[in-house]
């Protein structure tokens, strides 16, 4: 089939066909995978992609860049369909919040209680109980912490290791929204600011300091670029087998591996999501995977406690996946999708602070 006769990105994202959401289950499930070493064997236990990428990139990195490929995409989308930029920071919002507050409230006041070797008066009494609360849902100051849980699991102490991610994906909504009002949310401002992202490791003293905006950039912002040229982004399977072997050699090489998935990885993930003729329908569940993401690493260390402290990582798995899962399928039916009801009504102080149409892209 020639190449003009391919699919563009714009014609597949015109259909509500794809497999997105499927996508963003399957690196939430390889997110479980990925923990359950460390959190079962121990610290330093390194995952299988860990080892054959000679270090480069463990599954949970990986998954975690397909959840920000996917994000840019649609997050971008969204600012642009948004009729107010009230609308798409209040939609935001209800996206992220009202799930988070309630795996941090039961596992501060449920999951707490129940396992720390404190009295359950000083633990009720412990300030870290409490700013383990507000330091997460702010996304301010992280904190792995609660008093007395977990003490004596083979990755000790931590309660919910996964949230460190989430201050991020908030942070590049944020940026989508600042750019769309400032009008620099076009083709050219972002092709250079994701090659920005891609060389800021090549230059001395700005790399280091930019941590993991610099990486995560990458990936979000490989999302954004293809949703911004998607009229010219065709969908075509040869391209997609060379993006798995350029990935295949920086697995068997050892070098290059992160900026090969947040360029060919991304188009990869675009062909996997829209590709004719194969979809996965999980409409009867719904979109369960950020409630996989947020409750899987409590799930996971609950298990690790409950048999014991220590164990092997598959064992882990096989008994942490379906619990997290009926808590995802819980935490959506109903926390996340009725606040998403209200996403056509953002407060009154927003509408009035906000510019009242998003600027075009």
């Amino acid at each position: 089939m020639p190449s003009s006769s391919r699919p563009t990105l714009t014609q597949c994202l015109d259909s509500p066909r794809n497999n997105l959401d499927f996508i963003r289950l399957v690196a939430a499930t390889g997110v479980i995978f990925s923990h359950a070493f460390p959190l079962a064997e121990g610290l330093g236990t390194r995952e299988p992609l860990e080892d054959l990428s000679q270090g480069q990139m463990s599954l949970g990195r990986l998954c975690v860049a397909v959840f920000l490929i996917i994000s840019g995409l649609l997050i971008t989308r969204s600012q642009e369909r948004s009729a107010s930029q009230a609308h798409y920071l209040w939609a935001r919002v209800l996206r992220i919040f009202p799930g988070l507050a309630v795996v941090l409230l039961a596992s501060a006041f449920v999951l707490g209680p129940a396992l720390t070797e404190l009295p359950l008066a000083g633990y009720l009494r412990s300030p870290d109980t409490y700013s383990y609360v507000w330091r997460n849902f702010t996304l301010y100051q992280s904190q792995w912490e609660l008093p007395g849980v977990f003490e004596g699991n083979a990755y000790p102490r931590a309660v919910n290791g996964s949230l460190w991610t989430l201050k991020y994906e908030v942070g590049f909504y944020l940026l989508v929204a600042g750019l769309g009002m400032a009008g620099l949310l076009r083709r050219g401002w972002a092709l250079a600011g994701w090659g920005l992202a891609a060389v800021a490791p090549l230059i001395p003293y700005v790399g280091p300091r930019l941590g993991w905006w610099q990486e995560l950039s990458l990936y979000f912002g490989s999302g954004l670029v293809l949703y911004l040229w998607r009229d010219r982004v065709r969908l075509s399977p040869w391209i997609a087998l060379g993006c798995v072997a350029v990935l295949g050699a920086t697995v068997w090489l050892g070098v290059g591996m992160r900026l090969a998935v947040g360029s060919c990885g991304a188009y990869l993930v675009m062909y996997l999501a829209f590709r004719p003729g194969w979809r996965v329908d999980l409409a009867r569940f719904g979109d369960i995977s950020y409630g996989v993401y947020i409750y899987a690493f409590p799930v996971q260390q609950l298990v690790t406690a409950l048999l014991g402290g220590r164990m092997g990582g598959w064992v882990n798995v096989a008994i942490s996946l379906p619990l997290v899962a009926g808590l995802a399928v819980l935490s959506w039916r109903w926390v996340e999708k009725p606040a998403m009801r209200w996403k056509g009504a953002p407060p009154s102080l927003l509408t009035r602070v906000l510019p009242a149409r998003v600027r075009a892209v």
